[in-house]
């Protein structure tokens, strides 16, 4: 028995390692060292994997014409969902009209993007338009539905800004230990988002930390 048990763990084994080849080379882009487990890719070549990335298991992308960028470094933990398009509805029309829900001619597709050195938690869901700024931090559960500043905190359903990961300063010298000048953040924008995001709504994060 102990022998037929370790003939189906090796079976098992190379039948996931030959998925999981198959699923990375159907891929738009696929970098150095990426990580992707036991995913539902619909329209896989509009996913785009860059160097050094992980991405969980339960991993869903539904698209027809939405791209999905998931830039160096970055990681997600397990469930995450993509969404880069959405469905329209159309005067006397029937949602599921077969024009309208199959055809996908008129939906408005939009790309999803999450720049470098960015953790998502788990159950997270993305939707269309979305861009995720560097070095950001995304709470369990949250639903993004729009742009995120670069290194801010992220939580809940619309997702909000609650916090950054370093002050302006200290980003300035994180940059420069990670990126060449030319692809570091001005410090008067970083500067511009604390003030904007986290210094002016302090009463309202607050209020949103005790819920």
């Amino acid at each position: 028995m102990g022998i037929l048990i370790k003939i189906i763990d090796k079976c098992l084994s190379k039948y996931v390692n030959y998925k999981y080849k198959c699923v990375l080379s159907k891929l738009g882009f696929c970098g150095k060292n990426v990580s992707l487990n036991t995913v539902r890719i619909h329209n896989p070549h509009n996913v785009f994997l860059y160097d050094n990335t992980n991405i969980l298991p339960g991993f869903i992308f539904i698209s027809h014409r939405g791209q999905f960028f998931f830039h160096q470094g970055s990681a997600a933990a397990q469930n995450l969902t993509v969404v880069t398009d959405s469905h329209i509805r159309k005067v006397g029309k029937l949602f599921k009209d077969e024009e309208l829900f199959y055809k996908y001619k008129d939906n408005i597709s939009e790309n999803v993007v999450v720049e470098e050195d960015v953790w998502i938690g788990t159950n997270v869901t993305l939707l269309p338009g979305v861009t995720i700024g560097r070095g950001s931090n995304v709470g369990a559960g949250t639903v993004i539905r729009g742009k995120v500043p670069p290194y801010s905190i992220v939580s809940g359903n619309p997702g909000k800004v609650i916090g950054f990961t370093f002050t302006p300063e200290e980003i300035i010298e994180h940059e420069k230990a990670l990126y060449p000048e030319e692809d570091r953040l001005p410090l008067e924008l970083l500067e511009k988002n604390y003030e904007k995001y986290f210094l002016k709504r302090l009463k309202e994060i607050k209020e949103f930390n005790r819920l």
